[in-house]
């Protein structure tokens, strides 16, 4: 039986708002990640990674184009602190910045 460690998601109100901007289908999915990161605690690749050098971790949705969105864990939740549209490979340092600068007011 697959044990649970359940968090409450807190999104941060720009990136509900960013969410919003993108399709439809996109935001199902994320709708779909966030339901499994709230019951399960956690994501495993390929639907999430750790960013490497800094304590935070991205959604990955591949759809017709590629979107992220950045968050955190807290003691008892995980904040979600950006979305973003990829274009480049590797995750833009403006959104690592952007999340870190929203955890940091969130905190």
């Amino acid at each position: 039986m697959a044990q649970y460690n359940a968090k409450q998601i807190l999104l941060e109100y720009n990136t509900d708002k960013e969410i919003k901007r993108f399709p439809h289908s996109i935001q199902k999915e994320f709708v779909q990640l966030i339901k499994e990161l709230a019951h399960y605690g956690v994501l495993k690749y390929p639907n999430a990674r750790k960013l490497s050098g800094h304590d935070l971790f991205e959604m990955r949705i591949k759809n017709n184009g590629i979107y992220r969105c950045i968050y955190c864990y807290t003691q008892d939740s995980v904040l979600l602190l950006c979305a973003f549209k990829k274009k480049i490979q590797k995750t833009p340092l403006r959104e690592i910045e952007k999340a870190k600068k929203r955890k940091q007011s969130l905190i």
